[in-house]
């Protein structure tokens, strides 16, 4: 293994070990009596993150990171009434990640637009068939209905259930589901096309990247 994919390796490794763990601590702290702390820190951190590189990032930095210190202090001083709701929190970031990944398929299906599993099967195999092009129109549609549904039950269980079943759902079934959908997507594509080379789900994973990348360098 050369070192670049090594390192890619490693970079996918700890991203997966990453998700991982902030799931199982997801879990843990709607499961667990007295562990609702964690809860908060598992929702706060990440935009709490997010908001410092931004701010870093920032020409406006010297006045981005003073409010973003005080915005620290204020989530600290407020910390009692937001460990009660911390599974708002939570159930908030499930639902809009689904509903934000659903809008970033359902987008590409308007007049003129073209699918986005659509480009990304142009970029694995290069210029589609007509009868390849329909297909994953269709796939770029399913795609969409999944991640609308999974927002869907995961809010129906957060209103319904208990917070532990939807912990369960939302941090233990829903990314399996994902891999399922591939699967499924897979059998479905080798009976649909027949002919057509077999790509893997790594190719989709790095023609997804390959996507982001380039749609990063056409807005700076």
């Amino acid at each position: 293994m050369s070192a670049v994919r090594f390192a890619r390796f490693l970079r996918a490794a700890g991203v997966v070990g990453a998700i991982a763990a902030y799931q199982f601590g997801a879990h843990h702290a709607a499961s667990t009596p007295g562990a609702h702390g964690l809860g908060l820190a598992l929702v706060l951190a990440p935009l709490l993150l997010v908001a410092l590189n931004a701010a870093v990032r920032s020409p406006a930095r010297a006045w981005l990171l003073p409010l973003w210190a005080l915005a620290c202090a204020v989530l600290w001083l407020g910390r009692a009434p937001l460990t009660e709701h911390f599974g708002w929190g939570l159930w908030l970031e499930h639902a809009s990640f689904n509903l934000a990944l659903a809008w970033m398929f359902g987008r590409t299906l308007g007049q003129g637009r073209e699918p986005l599993c659509t480009q990304f099967a142009t970029m694995v195999h290069g210029k589609l068939e007509p009868r390849v092009g329909r297909y994953t129109r269709r796939v770029t549609i399913a795609w969409t209905l999944f991640f609308v549904a999974t927002a869907f039950v995961s809010t129906m269980l957060f209103a319904c259930a208990s917070i532990v079943a939807w912990s369960t759902f939302a941090n233990y079934l829903a990314l399996p589901l994902v891999g399922l959908m591939f699967v499924v997507e897979y059998g479905c594509r080798r009976i649909a096309l027949p002919g057509m080379k077999p790509s893997s789900i790594m190719d989709s994973v790095r023609a997804y990247t390959q996507s982001m990348q380039m749609r990063r360098s056409g807005a700076q």
